[in-house]
């Protein structure tokens, strides 16, 4: 009789930094996962209060959990990219310290990624919880159906409402190794996850679980909360979102598009005339 086959290793990234207050719920969820392979892999960013105590007694009780302790606080971004550098699995995903996942949300989008080969990730719906208590269900469908790397790169780049959803979603590890991991840009981690979401649209699907599988608790300390939204930040982060473009194994015709495409939401009516000629041109 022929052995069955190993259901592939996922990878839960667990980049914390003083979330010793919540982080047991994200941990707890992830130990009660459905899938039977599953390695939880948390990178402890030097935190100040009680976190790694709290990660390491679940460590104790929970075999398939490894810790990274920083030495230096590295940030979000690089934290994120050495777990990812780091990770055994097949497959893998962000479960933030302020996340919670329900227990089937793993082998409903292992599945889900696994009817779709042009697919590099797959995510769910997601339920977030304000800091005043209030709580709104969030769906991003805006990328349903589209196979084109060209479409599915022109709607990334508008950035429409919803657009971080499939942050929180289970990607194919040879998709970190194409991309090369999140890119800061010039003011730093600012929105990050949005060029890394533009680069994984640009080499494969994204498949939509339409379910919550995913809830968000916003904190007093959460990050995206502290971010300056101003011009300065914008525009750096359209720069480095047409960086991400250049850097794609895009052919240059589409390269040409989506960056001039991009160039037209950042500056507007400050392109010169030849410019906005040939976009009127190629229809952007």
């Amino acid at each position: 009789m022929q052995a069955r086959e190993q259901p592939p290793l996922v990878t839960a990234l667990v980049p914390t930094y003083n979330g010793a207050g919540f982080i047991m719920r994200t941990l707890d969820s992830l130990a009660a996962q459905t899938w039977p392979h599953i390695e939880i892999l948390v990178g402890d960013d030097r935190s100040t209060d009680d976190t790694l105590e709290v990660v390491r007694r679940f460590a104790a009780d929970h075999p398939n959990t490894r810790i990274v302790e920083r030495d230096t606080n590295l940030g979000w971004l690089r934290n994120s990219n050495d777990l990812m550098a780091r990770a055994e699995g097949d497959l893998m995903f962000f479960a933030f310290h302020d996340d919670v996942v329900a227990p089937t949300y793993v082998e409903e989008l292992v599945g889900a990624l696994g009817t779709n080969e042009r697919a590099v990730l797959a995510f769910s719906d997601m339920h977030v919880h304000e800091l005043d208590g209030t709580a709104r269900l969030h769906v991003f469908d805006t990328l349903e159906g589209l196979e084109s790397s060209l479409q599915r790169g022109r709607v990334m780049i508008r950035r429409p409402e919803n657009w971080w959803v499939p942050n929180r979603g289970l990607f194919r590890s040879s998709a970190f190794a194409e991309v090369g991991g999140i890119h800061p840009n010039e003011k730093g981690e600012y929105s990050a996850d949005w060029t890394w979401l533009v680069a994984l649209s640009l080499i494969g699907e994204f498949v939509r679980v339409p379910e919550a599988l995913c809830t968000k608790y916003y904190t007093a300390g959460s990050l995206s909360k502290r971010w300056p939204h101003d011009d300065a930040q914008l525009l750096a982060l359209r720069r480095s979102g047409i960086a991400e473009i250049r850097r794609s194994t895009l052919d240059p015709v589409r390269k040409v598009i989506l960056t001039s495409y991009l160039w037209r939401r950042v500056l507007g009516s400050r392109l010169p005339n030849r410019v906005k000629r040939t976009l009127r041109r190629l229809g952007l």
